[in-house]
């Protein structure tokens, strides 16, 4: 620890003289309120150069120590901090000192100095006044954090001792600036003697390859000049030769070439009359095409309006089959209502035929009581009858009203069977006329298929399906 020890003498709670320490690499300071501790703090900072407005008093006589009772103005107080270096144990004392006049005095190492040389003795062991690099007070931490970045930027100068060297710095970049700025200048003036000196360079050989391209071309144009005539002169040798035997083949030619005219003219008067005969084909091959691009979509509709047919006439079988099976179940339960009408239609007439019996004869009578009863059993016949007799007529309606659906819907199939034989008579007939135009068109264009005749209709049509 450089510090090693603090001495006061009257110094605010601290009378007479008092030696504080040894201090060590970390030193706490604790103790009861009113012990001294703060005292302490400002006392450090009163030998360190700080001014009376942060040492907690509004004047510095207020940091004299006053025994009770004491009433001399001739009364003083003092600091001194012995700072320890730490390559050698070579001691530095620092000493202030302030009397009750407000007189105060800097001393280093018992010497009396001025302020400026007490500041630079303490910058040289790292203690900045100005910066106040070396206490950190109540508050300090919170104000720090509040400073704008200019602020920041301005204190870190005040603490590095930057801002003495402010002036010198502005001249030195001023220099630095203006020293550049010629720098540049020189550079682009030596770019531009480098380019115009590529540029000459370049052009010299240019110029030197132009020249020597143009003596080569004369050379090859001399060469090519003796080589063109030397050859026109042969060219023209061996043009009288074969202009020689030319004459004497036209000689031996000319007789043919009467023959091959009269064949030119009969072979012309054979294409004029081969080429009438096309156009005529041509002519007959195009409406055989249409007649059967015609015919094509008949057989296509024809053929759909036979499935539609077929379908209906399925669904017609299919509701006559089902009317045929309700009619039978109604036939049945139509013979059954019949059988039990029948049955209580016998019971009936047998009671009936027994109460005439008993009543022609006359020596039998009938108790009221077998009366009564013979009501109640014919009424109970008859009610019995009733019941079979309503759904008998129901059946008979239902029946009646089956029977003529199966007439409609025989009717109906009737006519859908016709128009299925008409319309596969006509898919027949539009077959065997496309089967002839096919014939026709293979006998007149056998070279020629019918893919390559129609080429604007369907591709079911052109398949054949």
């Amino acid at each position: 620890m450089p510090v090693t020890y603090l001495e006061l003498e009257n110094f605010k709670s601290y009378g007479g003289k008092q030696r504080i320490g040894p201090f060590q690499e970390f030193t706490s300071v604790i103790g009861p309120n009113g012990s001294g501790k703060s005292n302490l703090m400002d006392a450090i900072s009163f030998v360190l150069g700080v001014q009376s407005r942060d040492l907690r008093s509004s004047q510095m006589k207020d940091l004299i120590f006053r025994p009770p009772g004491n009433t001399d103005e001739d009364l003083s107080a003092s600091a001194t901090l012995i700072y320890k270096a730490e390559d050698s144990d070579e001691e530095t004392r620092f000493a202030r000192s302030i009397s009750t006049k407000g007189v105060g005095e800097y001393r280093v190492n018992d010497r009396a100095v001025s302020f400026a040389k007490y500041e630079a003795a303490l910058a040289e062991i790292g203690v900045l006044l100005k910066g106040r690099n070396f206490l950190v007070f109540q508050g300090d931490v919170e104000s720090t954090a509040r400073k704008t970045p200019k602020e920041l930027v301005q204190w870190f100068e005040e603490i590095s001792s930057s801002s003495d060297w402010k002036e010198r710095y502005e001249e030195a970049f001023e220099k630095m600036q203006e020293a550049e700025e010629n720098a540049r200048g020189s550079a682009l003036k030596q770019k531009g003697f480098w380019k115009k000196k590529r540029e000459l360079k370049s052009q010299k050989e240019e110029a030197e390859k132009f020249k020597a391209l143009v003596d080569s071309k004369a050379e090859l144009l001399t060469e090519f000049f003796l080589w063109l005539l030397f050859h026109i002169r042969t060219d023209v040798e061996e043009k009288d030769e074969v202009l020689e035997e030319l004459n004497g083949e036209l000689e031996d030619s000319s007789v043919s070439v009467e023959e091959a005219t009269e064949k030119v003219r009969l072979a012309k008067k054979e294409a004029s009359a081969a080429r009438n005969v096309s156009s005529k084909l041509d002519k007959k091959r195009v409406k055989i095409v249409a007649e059967i691009d015609q015919a094509q979509p008949s057989i296509i509709k024809t053929e759909e309006e036979i499935k539609n047919f077929v379908k209906k006439i399925a669904a017609e079988k299919r509701k006559h089959a089902k009317i045929v099976k309700e009619s039978e179940a109604r036939e049945e339960t139509l013979e059954n209502l019949e059988k039990e009408i029948k049955e209580y239609s016998e019971t009936e007439e047998h009671l009936q035929q027994e109460y005439e019996e008993l009543k022609t004869r006359g020596d039998v009578a009938l108790t009221e009581e077998q009366e009564a009863e013979y009501e109640r059993v014919r009424e109970a016949a008859a009610v019995a009858s009733a019941k079979p007799r309503h759904a008998l007529g129901s059946a008979n309606r239902k029946l009646e009203s089956a029977r003529v659906k199966a007439a409609g819907l025989s009717e109906e199939m009737k006519e859908f069977t016709a128009r299925k034989t008409e319309a596969s008579n006509k898919v027949i007939e539009l077959t065997e006329r496309r089967d002839k135009l096919e014939e026709v068109r293979i006998l007149c264009f056998p070279s020629f298929e019918l893919d390559d005749i129609i080429c604007t209709r369907p591709t079911h049509i052109a398949n054949g399906s």
